[in-house]
């Protein structure tokens, strides 16, 4: 298979999944379909990201871009369910007037979004995109031969990010930037998986485990954004911060742990690369 015919693939399953999800959000504008949705775009954003080259100048980044509106209300929608149900675990009572005014907003906010998401209906987004996935350039080059050449590059990056992030776990905007480029590690992984082995999973399953710790992570952050005001006046909205920053710095060790202990620890970076870079095995011809 060569890069055109598996990026074309690829693009033309996720730009269909992307179609599905907003028909979902149509019907339901639940927690589960908001955050459905936003993976939905950043699958095909991050295969959009790989591909580039394959499209005419800046085609690419104009898809992108076309998305952003309504993956940046998907966002607020889905912080404000992430928060107010993190707030109620943590000890906040249901009939608290922070958790009214969120309710409040993510009404509002789900009005935003699914007016974002008539607007991409209105441009015939995703559905007429499918149609210039004929445009993409057509190149020789081995599908395998370009996830061994790109893969290795970006796990070696990964790791250095990562060993950064763990110096200081901490840091809050720091952890933020390394699950954003876990999220796009991901993606990418995800973008090749038909071409290796059950390994692959495994490892593919260990980046989403630190996507999800650090995760979990950003929503204290968040939720404590949301709750500060409140904090300084409320006493019971004050014993809830407590609690949120301890939930935070036990995340933060969590992530550290797993790190040290479990994906960076001696001789995994060489086996990871070794790994991505290895040729695919041949295939037994059918009997």
């Amino acid at each position: 298979m060569t890069l055109t015919e598996h990026a074309r693939a690829a693009l033309q399953a996720r730009l269909e999944k992307l179609d599905q999800q907003m028909e979902l959000a149509f019907a339901r504008c639940g927690e589960d379909e908001v955050h459905d949705f936003r993976v939905a775009v950043r699958r095909i954003s991050q295969a959009l990201r790989v591909f580039a080259d394959l499209l005419p100048d800046k085609e690419a980044k104009r898809m992108r871009k076309a998305l952003k509106p309504a993956l940046d209300a998907a966002a607020h929608v889905r912080d404000l369910d992430v928060d107010s149900d993190l707030l109620v675990r943590l000890g906040l009572r249901a009939d608290h007037p922070l958790l009214a005014k969120m309710k409040a907003d993510r009404e509002r906010g789900a009005l935003a979004f699914l007016g974002q998401l008539y607007l991409l209906r209105s441009q015939d987004i995703p559905r007429g995109w499918l149609g210039r996935l004929e445009l993409l350039r057509d190149t020789g080059e081995d599908a395998v031969a370009f996830a061994r050449r790109t893969l290795p590059a970006m796990a070696a990056d990964f790791f250095k990010a990562g060993r950064k992030a763990a110096l200081h776990p901490s840091a809050a905007p720091q952890l933020h930037a390394f699950r954003l480029e876990a999220k796009r590690f991901r993606y990418t992984l995800e973008l090749f998986e038909e071409f290796y082995g059950p390994v692959y999973r495994k490892r593919l399953a260990q980046v989403r485990e630190i996507q999800g710790i650090l995760g979990r992570r950003q929503d204290c952050a968040a939720t404590e954004a949301l709750l500060q005001a409140a904090a300084d006046f409320d006493p019971e909205a004050a014993r809830v911060m407590q609690a949120l920053r301890r939930r935070a710095r036990k995340l933060e060790a969590e992530f550290v742990e797993y790190w040290k202990g479990t994906f960076d620890s001696e001789g995994q970076e060489r086996l990871w690369l070794r790994y991505l870079a290895r040729r695919a095995p041949a295939r037994r011809a059918a009997a």
